[in-house]
């Protein structure tokens, strides 16, 4: 049974849902619930989004001046982060304008140089990129030679990420400590959904930022939900279940998004992901993802069965717990089944096991 304090937790992250959602609410909040909702929203990084949404519609005054401070400093750094996401782009389009190769923009780059909803008060701690595969290795000389440098060091990490992984490892400036992740596929070519990028660089587009391409839109929330519920073991994913929420309402405006999306998610073969995108974003934030869709792709291989029941379980409490630092018996068996789980969907057996007696030696 949920105690006082806990269901008190939930009943915070619900409102602080309902207000993103919402923001003309937010404006009737008591100053001890601002209180209580500020540090859920900072955690979950959507306090600068709620500062945004509400300075869009002229509510920052109706508050309280002392919340008003605080929110008005959210939106100065969302601001902050959005300048310097542009920069950074324009830093790695210098750095690689010698290539002459297509460069897309993933993610949050992707969300601020299309100015989409999503990118709203959105925070960027770095910038994605995906390039053919067979450039990789100029790539990273062009950044080297430009002032960026290896964050993974050690001789494992680095075989890690070049030989089972989609990305090469992390580069930070030297200067700047901006991060980029050079990326030449969206998943792990050795993991157990194998996703052809090539079919992704057929329907890419030119980015309204000069020098980069996107993804179409239905790749763009795809490459969402397999972020999240493929590649990631979910905890801390609020923030990203968020922005799936605004692209699936900012792209439901065309009538035609979501059967392009069901056949998209059907032929890239990422049903099962797609699903639990559609199914936390409506869960949580009540997207509007049509019955048919849902129904759609239960219809793909995803018959209610233990194993989805389970996960949707770990994945609801690994959604709230890890914006509200929860650390309970459900949350952290929760955590665990989602961390174990995450690991058998990025490499085989074999190679899980080796990976896994690689870390334990570093404990």
């Amino acid at each position: 049974m949920m105690r006082c304090g806990e269901r008190r937790a939930e009943e915070i992250l619900n409102t602080l849902l309902r207000a993103l959602k919402c923001p003309e609410m937010a404006k009737d909040f008591s100053l001890p619930l601002w209180n209580a909702l500020m540090p859920v929203a900072r955690k979950s990084q959507l306090l600068a989004r709620l500062a945004c949404l509400m300075s869009l519609g002229g509510l920052l005054e109706a508050v309280s001046p002392r919340v008003q401070r605080h929110l008005e400093a959210a939106v100065r750094v969302a601001e902050a982060h959005h300048r310097a996401l542009l920069w950074e782009a324009d830093r790695l389009r210098w750095a690689l304008q010698g290539l002459h190769i297509p460069i897309i923009l993933l993610k949050g780059a992707a969300y601020g140089a299309e100015n989409l909803d999503a990118s709203l008060g959105r925070l960027s701690s770095d910038v994605d990129i995906l390039v053919p595969k067979e450039v990789l290795p100029a790539v990273e000389q062009a950044l080297l030679s430009k002032g960026w440098e290896p964050v993974k060091d050690l001789p494992y990490d680095q075989r890690y990420y070049r030989a089972w992984m989609h990305e090469l490892p992390p580069l930070r400036h030297k200067d700047r400590g901006s991060v980029v992740d050079v990326h030449h596929n969206l998943l792990p070519p050795m993991g157990r959904m194998p996703l052809n990028v090539h079919d992704l660089w057929r329907r890419v587009r030119p980015s309204k930022l000069r020098g980069f391409w996107v993804l179409s839109p239905e790749d763009m929330l795809i490459h969402n939900a397999v972020h999240v519920f493929q590649d990631g073991v979910v905890w801390g994913g609020l923030r990203d279940v968020v922005d799936a929420h605004s692209l699936m309402e900012e792209f439901s405006r065309d009538g035609d998004f979501w059967p392009r999306f069901v056949h998209r998610a059907a032929a890239l073969g990422t049903v099962r992901p797609c699903f639990y995108a559609c199914w936390a974003a409506q869960s949580l934030m009540g997207a509007p993802v049509p019955p048919w869709v849902m129904e759609r792709f239960s219809r793909m291989g995803l018959a209610v069965s233990f194993s989805r029941r389970m996960l949707m379980w770990s994945c609801t409490r690994a959604l709230r717990g890890g914006a509200l630092s929860k650390t309970g018996l459900e949350t952290q068996v929760a955590r665990g089944f989602l961390f174990v789980r995450s690991h058998w969907l990025r490499m085989p057996p074999m190679l899980l096991a080796r990976h896994a007696v690689q870390k334990l030696l570093k404990l």
